[in-house]
């Protein structure tokens, strides 16, 4: 059953990012580390992504999502990590960080842990998010649910399918739902760029003949018990309909595709100051919130276009809960703010210690389709890129020497600017 007394590090969240963070507080030296996972199984979303593309960077081997966890979680066994499945966190105590669970084995327990680390992921935005008029008969799902009843489950869920958005999980089903045989019409963007990466786009949209729609959008649904349609219509500058551009498209499944915010309804209720635009915890470079008990790793904290870079930072993120429950972090640790340029849209971590070497993750507001650099003032960082997109994530890498060379440094800003 394991050990509920003098629990070092609790993880929550059985993904890329808390599997390694539990590799990474038993590297540390934390004695009793336990993960908590409220699904059945281990692994997270990328259970279900069965497509290759995992661990070409960490493995140097192209990998299926199931293949790529597998190597994590074997690791983190070994090492001594305590996985509980099919286990709950329904509250954290803002007061004293116990962490109340429901397992029905268990029963109802509260967890009184030494360090913990918010691994809760993400989720997929549903359409009450936005708002469509018209009825809601069945039909409709986020492309990730879509997903699960495809590789796990199945089940197809339509025939003729048009998605809305074109996150990466959408431009991923989009392939998907044509190799099982259906029929897609296109993928449909109120922006005028896709939100994913440009090599989805070619290896699901254009190796198969799906086209790509951009500054468009469904404007209504229309159906009673099983969807029969969509009517859909250009998009102005302020993204509002343009009257007299509709079309109705006749299918029988919406999947929705329009963005992944991060899963923290724990870190509200453990009282962790939220960042207003990346919708994740406030955190530092060692990736410690304002409760500096806690961390906070992958997809929780911003969501990122790689898995790789959500298990780099589960493995800082549960090294460094293992060395604040040894007393190695100094609670007045400098805490040098971040702050975003005018081509910024969001970046994380927001302040930087100056310990180790750090990178910043960032993403543009619009993208750069020409040589520009990404820069960290006053002079911490300076690199060129060949172009900068919403859909693919930018980094600037801050040298702790750096730091450390500027002891009266009050500030860090960073931006991505057209050479």
């Amino acid at each position: 059953m394991g050990n509920n007394k003098n629990i070092d590090v609790l993880i929550i969240g059985a993904g890329p990012a808390g599997v390694a963070a539990g590799i990474g507080a038993k590297k540390e030296g934390a004695e009793n580390v336990v993960v908590l996972e409220r699904d059945w199984d281990l692994g997270g979303i990328l259970q279900q992504c069965i497509h290759t593309g995992f661990g070409l960077r960490i493995f140097r081997e192209e990998l299926t999502g199931p293949e790529y966890m597998h190597r994590f979680i074997t690791e983190a066994r070994e090492a001594g990590v305590e996985f509980r499945a099919d286990t709950m966190v329904f509250k954290i105590d803002k007061e004293n960080n116990s962490v109340w669970t429901m397992n029905k084995e268990r029963g109802i327990e509260c967890l009184n842990p030494k360090s913990i680390v918010l691994a809760m992921g993400c989720r997929e935005r549903p359409l009450g998010a936005i708002h469509i008029p018209g009825t809601r008969p069945s039909g409709i799902y986020t492309a990730g649910t879509a997903k699960h009843f495809v590789n796990k489950e199945g089940c197809m869920p339509g025939k003729r399918v048009v998605i809305l958005g074109s996150d990466n999980i959408g431009l991923i089903m989009a392939r998907r739902m044509i190799l099982e045989g259906a029929e897609v019409e296109g993928v449909y963007e109120m922006m005028s760029w896709p939100g994913g990466l440009r090599r989805n786009i070619a290896q699901c949209l254009d190796d198969y003949g799906i086209p790509l729609h951009l500054k468009m959008t469904v404007t209504k649904i229309h159906g009673a018990d099983r969807l029969e349609g969509v009517t859909v219509a250009e998009v102005d500058d302020n993204m509002t309909p343009i009257k007299g551009t509709e079309r109705f498209i006749e299918c029988d499944t919406l999947l929705l595709a329009i963005g992944l915010i991060p899963e923290n309804e724990l870190s509200k209720m453990a009282g962790i100051e939220i960042d207003p635009v990346t919708g994740g915890p406030v955190v530092n470079d060692l990736l410690q919130t304002s409760n500096p008990a806690v961390f906070a790793a992958g997809n929780v904290v911003i969501v990122y276009d790689l898995v790789d870079k959500v298990s780099d930072e589960g493995l800082i993120a549960g090294a460094n809960a293992a060395k604040f429950v040894a007393g190695k972090i100094s609670p007045d640790i400098k805490k040098i703010p971040v702050k975003g340029g005018q081509n910024v849209r969001l970046f994380s971590p927001q302040f930087i210690t100056g310990e180790k070497d750090a990178i910043i993750y960032l993403r543009v507001t619009h993208p750069i389709e020409r040589a520009c650099k990404v820069t960290a003032e006053p002079g911490l960082y300076t690199q060129r890129l060949r172009y900068a997109r919403p859909g693919e994530m930018n980094e600037a890498r801050i040298k702790a020497s750096a730091i450390k060379a500027n002891p009266n440094l009050k500030e860090i800003t960073i931006d991505i600017q057209p050479m």
